[in-house]
This record gives C-alpha cells, structure tokens and sequence, in this order.
C-alpha cells in the first residue's frame, strides 16, 4: 500500500473575500432601497401613476383642472382637463361658482371615475404660477392667425415670443366674453400653456437640482413629499414624455335664472371615457404617424416646396392629408404646430425634419395633429 498523501488545509481566504463582496452587495442594495422614495418605486412598477391638478386664480376661482396619468414604462402622460364651468350636480355649483370648494370637488369626482383616489394632487395659484415661469426664465409661446389674442394688458402680432410670468398668466386666463366659444378658445389655450411649460422644462433640464426643486415646491400646495416631488421632476426631464389630451365630456346648458352657460358631467360616462383615453394613449397606433393628421402649409414664395415636404414624410410614414400656403410669405425657419396634444406625432416629424421646433397652438376645430409650417430654411428638390 502507498502511504496516505499530506491532506492540504482548506484555504478560507477567498471564502471570505467572496463573503465580504456579498455583504457589501447587500447593504448597496438595501441603501439604495432606504434611499428610494414612494414615487421611485411606482414608476419602477410600471403602473399607472395618476396626479391631480387645479390651477385658481388669488381669489380663488378656479381656472382649470387636469388629471395627469403617467404610464411610465412607456413614456407617456394623459392629461385629462376639466373645464372651470362644469358642474356634477346643480348648475349654481359649477367649479367656477363655488371657488375654493372646488378642489375637493374635482378630488370627490376624480375618484368616483377612477374608481380610486389620485396617487397625489399639486394645487397652483396665479402668484404661483406667475413665479414658476419667471424661474423657469420664461415660457416660449406661438401663436397663428386665428389664436392670436389681444387682451387689455398685451398686444401682440402672430407668431413666436418669450412670455414673462404675467403675460403667460393673462394668456391662459383672459377671455373677451363668457360665452361658449371663449371657453373652448381659453381650455385650448391652456393644454397649450401646459405643454408649452413641459417643453421649457425639458429643454432647460441641465438646471434641474435639489434645490431648484424645493423653490418651485415651495410655490405649490402638494401632498408630494420634497423627495418625490424632485423625482416627478426628474423623471419628466430625463424621458421625452408623449402626451395626449381630452376633456372631460360634459353635456353643456343654460342655468334658466342666471342664463349662465354650464356642463354637467356625468361621472359614469366620464368614467368610459377615461377608460378609453387612456387605453388610446397606451396603444402602439397612439404613435404612429401613418394614421395622424398632418397638414403641410408653404410660408415662402418657393412654388411647389409643400409637395415637396410632403414626399419626404410619406417616406418616413408619416400620413399628410393635405398641402396649401400659409397665412403669410416670410416665415423664416421651419416650425411644427401641435394642433391636437398628440406630442408623439410632432415630435417624429421634427426628427425627420432635422430637430425642427415644436410648438402647441392646439386648435381642435381643425381636426389635425399637426401642422408644419415651412420657412426658407428648407431647400427645394432638385
């Protein structure tokens, strides 16, 4: 028999090298986990994210309203606007009417059809609002030829300016009179304003910090925590959010004594109705540029320059309904109107297009998702 060979000693050396890893590995994990905010975690969900909005004047009439639902693992927001006149039960009790009550009117309403409360809810107020803006350096607004509006305080011609605080609060809020139309023309207005404030935000994205942040939470009335209100922000700057926008349907009415014009809203209906929304938002035809609505429309002297665009982005499948001139001759640099809120579909054509700027002058009544509006700076083909 050969004698038994030395039994070598374990080596435990690298057991513990590979132990301290795994124990390092655990605490970067559970810090990490420690650190993450209620926000951090369901946008990692995926789920729907749903946060409430109401915008009132200082004496506390309320301006307007949105529901903002965040589909986060797809990069997109619904925005679902309530008009200031509506009313869920008595004419008399229409958000406008009842000023600071209607907050938590919107909040009993929202629940009803969603079936759940928002996940959280920021309250602006016009001082407020008028100092974001200013923070933000300004908030950059186009307006066309038919939404152009001249109100007591400013005049201006049609098309591109940088709006302090207190001229994007009088576009917003101003109306001539308080008849139908106005209030359609001033909602528009205002899913123009709010897209518009995304848009300077994104672009000034490289600012955003912690302590930008707490200023502009400190302007609004939130249940966010500061840590979750710097991760909405972060998020909405680090993903080029697509956007869709609806109103809350309502059956419009004149109450019979004051002769007021109203919107009674249906929470079962109105329940549908989001359902919908936000089931369109969600789906991959939601992107897609082959079933919008585009209009080409030439703003120079170059004959034929629209039809010339237009094969461009049918090369690309974006879908053109139709090709025309422009109110005026002496548009300098190309531009994209979003006329629907659709973001995704104008944004595609910028692209295309070369990084051409998008601006939302939503005009429903066109039927359009976008118009582009083409300058000089677009070579004829050959």
């Amino acid at each position: 028999m050969s004698p038994n060979k030395p039994i070598r000693p374990f080596n435990l050396i690298p057991l513990w090298i590979a132990a301290g890893f795994l124990f390092l590995a655990l605490l970067f994990f559970l810090f990490r986990n420690f650190r993450r905010t209620g926000l951090d975690e369901k946008i990692s969900s995926g789920k729907p994210i749903h946060i409430l909005f109401h915008a009132v004047g200082n004496d506390d009439v309320y301006e307007f309203g949105f529901l903002a639902t965040i589909f986060p693992s797809q990069e997109r927001v619904g925005l679902f606007f309530f008009h200031p006149i509506t009313t869920f039960e008595d004419p008399e009790d229409s958000l406008e009417q009842i000023k600071s009550k209607a907050t938590s009117a919107v909040k009993d309403a929202v629940q009803d059809i969603l079936g759940s409360k928002p996940n959280y809810t920021v309250k602006i107020n016009a001082s407020s609002f008028i100092k974001i803006v200013d923070i933000l350096g300004g908030v950059n607004l186009y307006t066309d030829n038919r939404t152009n509006r001249i109100s007591p305080s400013y005049v201006r011609e049609p098309g591109l300016y940088s709006y302090s605080g207190e001229d994007a609060y009088d576009y917003v809020s101003y109306m001539d009179k308080k008849e139908t139309l106005d209030y359609l023309d001033r909602i528009s207005r205002q899913e123009s304003a709010v897209l518009s404030v995304y848009e300077t935000l994104y672009e000034n994205k490289e600012l955003l910090n912690s302590f930008w942040s707490e200023m502009v939470f400190s302007l609004v009335d939130s249940d966010f925590s500061k840590e979750d209100f710097y991760t909405l922000l972060k998020f909405a700057t680090s993903h080029r959010l697509a956007f869709g926008i609806t109103e809350l349907p309502g059956e419009p009415a004149l109450d019979p004594k004051t002769r007021r014009l109203f919107l009674t809203a249906d929470p079962a209906r109105a329940s549908v109705a989001i359902r919908k929304f936000h089931k369109d938002v969600s789906a991959e035809i939601f992107t897609d540029g082959e079933y919008a609505r585009t209009e080409v429309l030439n703003g120079t002297d170059v004959a034929g320059l629209a039809k010339d665009v237009r094969t461009t982005l049918a090369d690309k499948r974006i879908k053109v309904l139709s090709v025309d001139n422009a109110w005026t001759k002496d548009i300098k640099k190309t531009i994209i109107l979003d006329r629907s809120g659709n973001t995704a579909v104008a944004d595609k054509i910028s692209s295309i297009l070369e990084k051409t700027k998008v601006y939302h002058v939503l005009r429903k009544d066109l039927g359009l998702d976008s118009t582009v509006l083409l300058g000089s700076d677009i070579e004829p083909k050959k």
